[in-house]
């Protein structure tokens, strides 16, 4: 419960910064394109395109292809086995980005940005290893399961962001944030193998239906971005 009244109060908080930074002036306004280097360096190829409508606030709209990085799949192996880096997809983000006023001679513009995600995560279907307990006689050994996995995640976050201007066309964003996300996912076991690798263990169909979850959790975000403005 900590947690949510945490939340509660920082919904608040939130919202006066809202109010502080949506206070409009007259001022030249610019659209942008902007790449995020953090993902891209990840699993993720992710464009985004931000209108603007006045100085002060504009509307980002972002679009992700997430691909299988084999290189950090195999050094996070030993750390997880949750196969992260393994899984294809795609993704979608809309933000609502409302500045501060820019100081004079400064190259920063602060922000603040309510957004929306969404993400579609899968594996191709393929074997996967599972490590099981003999209960009775003390010993470990793995169970092979031929899988059908996807989930799909719905977020909202909060984002702070500062952009720092080299030129008139060219910028470095960096932004941190935090929000919830709710995931549903799904699991079919299309064939099975009582003991990976070995010719006495029979591959079968499992006769059990599909393994369906959902959960709410915390989440953090943060990266840069390059952007173009015009």
């Amino acid at each position: 419960m900590s947690f949510y009244k945490s939340l509660l109060s920082f919904l608040s908080l939130f919202l006066v910064h809202l109010t502080v930074f949506s206070q409009e002036v007259p001022d030249f306004k610019r659209s942008a394109l902007a790449i995020d280097i953090t993902q891209m360096a990840t699993n993720e190829v992710n464009l985004s395109y931000e209108l603007s409508f006045s100085s002060r606030r504009s509307l980002e709209i972002a679009l992700g292809i997430i691909y299988v990085n084999d290189a950090l799949e195999d050094l996070s192996r030993d750390m997880s086995n949750s196969h992260y880096f393994s899984e294809h997809g795609f993704s979608a983000r809309v933000a609502y980005k409302l500045y501060r006023r820019q100081v004079e001679d400064s190259k920063w513009r602060d922000y603040l940005a309510p957004a929306i995600t969404y993400k579609y995560l899968y594996f191709n279907n393929q074997w996967f290893s599972n490590e099981v307990t003999d209960e009775n006689k003390g010993i470990k050994y793995d169970e092979c399961l031929y899988q059908h996995r996807y989930r799909s995640k719905f977020g909202f976050e909060f984002l702070w962001g500062k952009v720092y201007n080299f030129n008139k066309s060219l910028a470095l964003e960096m932004f941190y944030g935090v929000g919830l996300r709710a995931t549903s996912s799904v699991r079919s076991d299309l064939l099975k193998q009582d003991i990976c690798g070995v010719d006495s263990s029979a591959i079968y169909v499992p006769d059990y239906g599909d393994d369906k979850r959902f959960f709410v959790r915390p989440a953090l975000r943060a990266g840069l971005k390059f952007r173009i403005s015009f």
